[in-house]
């Protein structure tokens, strides 16, 4: 006997309500994975089994876990493409700019498999746009200044981000900046 929204019910009736769900949650498993196992955690906490063995808050954890895991690699790739189009609009180096455009058009593409409304919507611009910042802090030894020069908001749409079209968009080196090759940089205006 499993008890489901307060009321007692066989095992086979769990099982047919459970089969009349099965396209709404297939076609969201599809479509949101993020939101799936949100969503199946919670119905799998509703549960009230008696006389089974099943551990469903253990098992609702993981199923969220699936999901927090998406949204923390969205996050990530996030981070480390904001801070590549920082490092090509304001450290006016060019020897390293097509690596840096290489890998972001790969992390685009890791970003664009997992990215779902839901994720997005958890994303947090701002707050990733402070880890990357912090990322592209690590250059300024190369590129004296750089920090000082960086925006205080991001300066890119998640749109700009993602650059899921046929070309891969890419800022331009900022005026402030003379492009030079390697280390080193100058500015423009001091």
């Amino acid at each position: 006997m499993i008890h489901f929204h307060g009321r007692s019910v066989a095992a086979i009736g769990v099982l047919c309500y459970s089969c009349d769900m099965t396209v709404i949650t297939d076609s969201l498993y599809e479509a949101d994975f993020y939101a799936w196992t949100q969503q199946q955690a919670e119905l799998l906490r509703r549960l009230h089994v008696v006389d089974n063995k099943l551990d469903l808050e253990h098992i609702a954890e993981e199923i969220e876990d699936l999901g927090r895991g998406d949204l923390r690699s969205a996050r990530s790739l996030c981070q480390h493409i904001i801070e590549h189009l920082l490092k090509l609009e304001y450290s006016g180096l060019t020897e390293p700019a097509n690596h840096w455009r290489d890998e972001i058009v790969e992390w685009r593409l890791q970003l664009e498999q997992i990215l779902t409304r839901s994720i997005a919507a958890k994303l947090d611009l701002p707050a990733q746009y402070r880890a990357a910042v912090r990322l592209a802090r690590r250059l300024e030894r190369n590129t004296p200044g750089l920090a000082s020069r960086l925006p205080v908001q991001c300066p890119y749409t998640l749109e700009q981000i993602l650059s899921s079209g046929d070309e891969d968009w890419f800022p331009s080196p900022s005026d402030d900046v003379i492009p030079g090759r390697g280390h080193g940089l100058q500015t423009r205006n001091p």
